[in-house]
């Protein structure tokens, strides 16, 4: 007897939530989708968006790290 997996589905998240996880304003989202610079969302309804969990965390983990940052003056 054959077992298959289950699919597995990724959680889904709010502008809201991106913006938090991000740091990045809703303009600046916008701006790097434009640019090609961050996934796009998924189309939930006529009226809402979603973006997938994994591909957010991508694009983080894809982040260069700041060089010069520790022991500079606030």
């Amino acid at each position: 007897m054959k077992h298959d997996t289950p699919p597995t589905f990724t959680p889904l998240l709010s502008r809201a939530q991106v913006e938090r996880l991000t740091g990045l304003s809703t303009t600046s989202l916008y701006r790097a989708m434009r640019r090609g610079d961050f996934p796009e969302p998924l189309r939930v309804s006529e009226r809402s968006v979603r973006w997938r969990t994994d591909e957010i965390e991508s694009w983080i983990e894809e982040r260069p790290r700041a060089a010069g940052i520790v022991g500079e003056a606030a």
